[in-house]
């Protein structure tokens, strides 16, 4: 497994190949002009969600790349902004990303952020609605 550097010191982001499948999933969509982010999240438990599968596509010839990350709600309320992962391909590329997710502060709910930048500076983003774990009644 490889760690992602930024990874929130509460929790771990990783690097895997995608897992079986949970009942308790979330579907996440965002759309900016010239990018599109999905996801999917599939929880295990309130603190553990054993796929975590990241998409964003640039749909732009305007020499500008897009970036996607996860963010999660805790159980106290407080807000987890994980690791950007970007596709600098250029017009009709996408990226994809498969991860799993363990937060000891709990994942209560997930969405997604899909932005496009000019170099290290954003230009637009996006935000799905926030999606409920489950296991959080």
């Amino acid at each position: 497994m490889l760690m992602l550097a930024g990874a929130l010191a509460a929790g771990l982001l990783t690097i895997t190949s995608a897992t079986s499948a949970s009942a308790a999933g979330a579907v996440l969509i965002a759309d900016r002009p010239g990018a599109h982010g999905n996801a999917t999240v599939k929880f295990a438990s309130k603190t553990y969600a054993n796929s975590v599968y990241l998409r964003v596509v640039d749909l732009k010839a305007d020499g500008h790349h897009v970036e996607i990350r996860l963010i999660t709600k805790h159980s106290d309320g407080s807000i987890a902004f994980w690791p950007w992962h970007a596709n600098y391909g250029g017009s009709t590329t996408e990226k994809e990303w498969n991860s799993s997710l363990t937060d000891a502060k709990g994942i209560v709910q997930a969405r997604i952020q899909v932005c496009v930048y000019e170099g290290s500076q954003v230009l637009d983003c996006a935000f799905s609605p926030f999606s409920k774990n489950t296991y959080w009644n």
